[in-house]
């Protein structure tokens, strides 16, 4: 399987426009100064990951590398704003300021790029940056961490844009987003933590979690249905209830089918997945929250490969297509007939195993 981090559309437009600006910005960069990372007091750390509550979750760990390493530093993580309430309940860095940037909601408008340049290059700037990390190789977050002028940084120029890091890395398109993320933080002396396996709940429901970001993604209602039908006949059922939701949930009250209903926020969700037993959901957040909280979970993915980007919970289990996609798509790496390949009853009999194996283990 080829790269799936990019377009080649977008990775060719990307390497044209850094071609182009490359003189610029290679002057500019002989007028700063130049440090070593043993000459420098660390006592700000900047990391930049404001692309999706899923794309938080999986630095985790690098942020308590990080910490572990500079104890005394403040780390400054620019998230996006989705999770920066519950990205502060969980203490994941000293600073938590959420944003909201062009590429990711598709908001072009002029007055939105112009925000987000001022606050990059005013509010973060004027913070001294002593390191920097950005773990995307997406040129125009490379961009906005060149303009915060940290004494040193991290990154990798996948789409071009090399020159906007002092210590640009070569990538790996095999390598987890999370090992992407950890090699860039090991260039300065950070570490893995083991991870240490915790009981399992065996008291808690099944969650069913529907929702995901992009309807690509997204399992048909009717097979979250006929799931539902399939669990509820020996298990107690959750469901959280997105805005997508209110057919599927108008179909299991005329079943008649006996389910609790979660409503509320982020933070009440992350609470309230800590008392479940397995959660499962498509591709999506609410597989890497059951990761950083160690309760079981099946992601459902379809063309995209989880190998790139799939929770890393010891518990994280992912069902996918047995082969590869040979469709047609609509989107250069997600298959909404890929997703149809994957049968409610491949599904329970996954949750089913689980179970047992958590029963027999307790």
């Amino acid at each position: 399987m080829g790269q799936e981090l990019y377009s080649f559309y977008y990775i060719t437009i990307g390497y044209l426009i850094s071609l182009i600006i490359s003189p610029y910005f290679k002057l500019a960069n002989y007028f700063r100064p130049s440090y070593k990372l043993d000459e420098i007091n660390v006592k700000v750390i900047l990391v930049n990951e404001y692309h999706r509550i899923g794309d938080v979750l999986l630095i985790e760990p690098i942020l308590r590398s990080l910490k572990r390493k500079f104890p005394e530093a403040d780390i400054i993580l620019i998230c996006n704003k989705q999770i920066e309430q519950l990205a502060k309940h969980l203490s994941l860095a000293d600073t938590i300021i959420g944003i909201e940037v062009p590429w990711t909601n598709w908001n072009w408008s002029m007055k939105k790029w112009k925000s987000i340049y001022n606050f990059f290059s005013k509010d973060i700037k004027s913070r001294n940056i002593d390191l920097a990390f950005d773990f995307k190789g997406d040129i125009r977050n490379s961009f906005f961490l060149w303009i915060t002028k940290p004494k040193k940084s991290y990154g990798y120029s996948f789409t071009g844009g090399k020159y906007f890091f002092t210590n640009p890395q070569s990538i790996n398109m095999k390598m987890h987003q999370q090992e992407r993320a950890f090699h860039l933080v090991k260039k300065v002396g950070c570490s893995e933590e083991l991870i240490l396996n915790k009981s399992i709940k065996l008291d808690g429901a099944i969650a069913i979690h529907p929702g995901c970001s992009d309807i690509k993604r997204a399992w048909p209602e009717l097979y979250w249905f006929e799931l539902i039908k399939l669990l509820s006949l020996d298990h107690d059922l959750s469901i959280v209830k997105i805005a997508t939701s209110n057919d599927l949930l108008e179909k299991i009250k005329s079943d008649k089918i006996n389910i609790k209903i979660f409503k509320g926020s982020l933070i009440e969700f992350n609470e309230w997945l800590k008392t479940q037993k397995l959660i499962i959901a498509p591709d999506s957040m609410a597989g890497h929250l059951a990761a950083y909280n160690n309760i079981p979970s099946i992601s459902i993915f379809g063309s995209q490969d989880p190998g790139l980007t799939c929770p890393t919970g010891l518990k994280s289990k992912i069902i996918k297509p047995k082969t590869s996609c040979f469709h047609k798509k609509t989107h250069w790496r997600l298959c909404e007939k890929c997703m149809l390949s994957i049968k409610p009853i491949t599904v329970y009999k996954e949750a089913v195993k689980i179970l047992s194996e958590s029963k027999n283990k307790a």
